[in-house]
């Protein structure tokens, strides 16, 4: 039986039937596990491991961190790793650990759910049976098992606080589908790994990041601000009629401070040259997001900084995927 390393830290699927986080220990959370779901015994040896046991909310880049680099020491020992994680930020954290570890040469599935395992209707079962599966499966992919999806973590986004099909990756098709079998994507772990080398050691999220409106007033970046990510309307659309706009593009400038641009669009992506407006913000110097879902931009942008990089690195980044993030609409990455 293959080895798997599971990773609780925390969410609602270990919650306990108040909705209060239960007090866990290692051994005796996979002994529950073992009694609530007893197929997980029957498709793989599971050892259990809590780093941290808390709601994904309050999570901090020190806990991702401490994550990819317990995946990396146990690499040797596992064939494969699940994350049980909360839901609200299970998409930044996928994205990180997708940039950090793509060159893990191990599967590694977060999974979670939108109800308890101690509720009798929960999607956490299912969700649980499906990431140890597709663990034991040798696939060298770091992404969000959830629903009937298996999805490339740098690609996919939370769209439900509600349905149990609460994941999607907009841009980019499904590495697996779940029925009643594991139909796997053509180009499931064939992709180019190449994050820049050196970055990883740090996370730096001091970074403004604006989601405008009609009639917004735009005043300076604070001055600690390392960078700038703005969801702009469509395309990378902003209202550039507006004075306080050009003024906090052109500061951004003469500071060095880069500036991303994603779309408040989940489908498609930005595209600066294809309007007027969005060709007046590269004129300013902005970088284009592309099809960078909000959180692989956040965490593309934070590993840029965390490792010491500003704008010129910053641009590059954008330039090129580093772990199979869609760089063009409706094209599968490839190696």
């Amino acid at each position: 039986m293959r080895k798997i390393l599971l990773l609780h830290t925390g969410g609602t699927l270990g919650m306990a039937p108040s909705g209060e986080p239960a007090s866990l220990a290692p051994g005796p959370f996979l002994e529950h596990l073992l009694v609530q779901v007893p197929e997980l015994g029957q498709l793989a040896d599971l050892a259990v491991e809590v780093p941290f046991n808390q709601d994904s909310a309050s999570l901090e880049p020190s806990n991702i961190l401490a994550l990819a680099h317990r995946v990396r020491e146990a690499a040797d020992a596992f064939d494969g790793f699940v994350i049980i994680h909360g839901t609200d930020t299970m998409a930044f954290t996928a994205s990180c650990l997708g940039f950090l570890l793509a060159d893990l040469g191990r599967p590694v599935v977060l999974t979670g759910s939108q109800r308890p395992l101690a509720f009798v209707r929960s999607d956490a079962r299912s969700n649980l049976v499906n990431a140890v599966d597709l663990a034991c499966r040798a696939i060298p992919e770091i992404g969000i098992c959830f629903g009937t999806h298996w999805l490339r973590g740098v690609a996919a986004d939370k769209l439900s606080v509600h349905q149990f099909e609460a994941f999607k990756s907009p841009n980019l098709a499904p590495l697996a589908e779940i029925g009643a079998e594991i139909q796997l994507h053509p180009g499931v772990g064939k992709f180019t790994r190449q994050m820049p080398p050196g970055l990883g050691q740090g996370i730096e999220l001091n970074i403004h990041t604006v989601t405008p409106h009609p009639g917004m007033a735009w005043f300076p970046a604070p001055d600690g601000a390392r960078a700038v990510l703005i969801q702009a309307f469509g395309a990378g659309n902003l209202p550039m009629d507006r004075p306080d706009l050009k003024a906090f593009l052109q500061d951004c400038r003469q500071r060095q401070v880069p500036v991303v641009v994603t779309s408040q669009c989940a489908y498609g992506g930005v595209d600066l040259s294809a309007y007027e407006l969005g060709r007046q913000v590269e004129g300013f110097g902005a970088i284009s997001g592309g099809l960078h879902t909000r959180w692989a931009a956040l965490a593309k942008l934070g590993l840029v900084l965390g490792g010491g990089g500003g704008l010129a690195e910053a641009r590059e980044a954008f330039r090129v995927a580093w772990a199979g993030e869609p760089m063009r609409d409706g094209a599968w990455p490839q190696a």
